[in-house]
């Protein structure tokens, strides 16, 4: 299902996959598995999908039915990026404790 409607939303932008994979990070190949479903997609990639190409709404990948999106809790609630903005965060935060142990190492 999102395999299909990634590849609508890049061909809507006018992107070929080596496109794609030069804006994402990736691979023309890896991004080639992700579109055609021969490769499960990682949090890396949604990382980078949100950061590079922030008009599109991520859950409306995974949803079948916009409708679905009020059903989840109370009359309508909406599931919210808030574990993907996690994940950016704890990442970020990764990179910096790693960038403080290499200077540190140095120092050594």
């Amino acid at each position: 299902m999102y395999t299909e409607k990634l590849s609508r939303f890049f061909k809507g932008k006018g992107l070929k996959q080596k496109e794609v994979g030069q804006i994402l990070g990736f691979s023309p190949a890896m991004i080639g598995r992700y579109l055609h479903g021969t490769a499960n997609i990682n949090s890396e990639f949604l990382i980078s999908l949100s950061k590079n190409f922030p008009e599109l709404d991520l859950n409306s990948l995974f949803i079948e039915d916009k409708r679905e999106l009020d059903t989840v809790g109370e009359t309508g609630a909406k599931y919210e990026s808030a574990i993907l903005t996690d994940i950016i965060e704890i990442e970020d935060k990764l990179q910096l404790l790693k960038e403080k142990l290499i200077r540190r190492n140095l120092k050594e």
